[in-house]
């Protein structure tokens, strides 16, 4: 999604004011809004987010990052559970992307706390029962400074997919050398184990589908959701909804089935919940 690319970056760059935080990361939002959206559809992006600065008469205002004096604003489209969150600093759009509102929460322990350099945004590295994830904070500009490594602390949780389909039958094979099937399993990893292009925040999964899938609306066609436990760590089940457009489905996710194996690769997010 050229265009996309153009304003939002994928995942090096992005349009964003002067960095305020030396030595953070830069990021981008143009593949995930790829998730939902087709290239198509890509025209429709930007008069929609300048349509959503409009509409919302009462946009949060946050503070820049460390080391910034600045103020920002965040404007939020209408509609649950799937909205656009734009973030304007200095009068210019400085990023925008998509937000689950009110998912599964889960207790993480912050391991890593990860600035981007515009000083609007970050993600999030810890662990949750013991199991090792990081996240895109959707809403790090408001809530970076209440956080502490070591603390353990309670997330709205969600995903967008790239890519979904039906599990195929396979094995693992584990430390000792034995073959295990995935078969029923919830399992994922991280995608930039195989993947240099992946984010600490881009995940491969595997699940069995946890109900019927459900649909969400924010521009255009639908975009579906799936139910998975991502993972059961202390027996501690890691629920979460992915989100995706039709055109990043498998064709053979139009028969798929609660309980049926699904696998693919998700960008994970979540924000603090109050």
């Amino acid at each position: 999604m050229d265009l996309l690319k153009k304003f939002f970056g994928r995942r090096a760059k992005s349009v964003e004011p002067k960095a305020v935080i030396p030595g953070a990361k830069d990021g981008g939002h143009g593949d995930h809004w790829g998730c939902l959206l087709q290239s198509v559809q890509e025209k429709e992006l930007i008069p929609f987010l300048t349509d959503v600065t409009r509409k919302d008469n009462h946009p949060y205002t946050f503070d820049f990052g460390p080391g910034s004096t600045d103020k920002g604003l965040a404007f939020y489209s209408n509609g649950t559970p799937l909205r656009a969150c734009v973030l304007v600093a200095n009068q210019m759009l400085a990023s925008a992307y998509p937000e689950v509102q009110d998912g599964p929460v889960w207790p993480i322990t912050i391991t890593e706390i990860i600035p981007w350099s515009n000083g609007l945004e970050g993600q999030i590295a810890g662990t949750c029962h013991g199991a090792a994830v990081a996240f895109f904070d959707t809403r790090f500009y408001a809530n970076w400074r209440r956080y502490d490594v070591g603390q353990t602390y309670d997330f709205h949780m969600g995903a967008l997919g790239y890519t979904v389909g039906r599990a195929p039958q396979s094995e693992v094979e584990t430390e000792l050398g034995a073959k295990v099937s995935l078969d029923g399993a919830h399992a994922y990893m991280p995608a930039n184990l195989d993947n240099e292009a992946a984010d600490v925040d881009d995940l491969w999964f595997h699940s069995p589908l946890e109900g019927e899938k459900d649909s969400a609306y924010l521009i255009g066609p639908p975009i579906y959701s799936y139910p998975i436990v991502m993972a059961i760590p202390e027996d501690f089940e890691m629920k979460l909804d992915v989100y995706c457009g039709a055109h990043v489905l498998a064709p053979d996710m139009k028969n798929i089935q609660p309980n049926d194996d699904i696998q693919g690769y998700l960008w994970l997010l979540g924000y603090l919940a109050q």
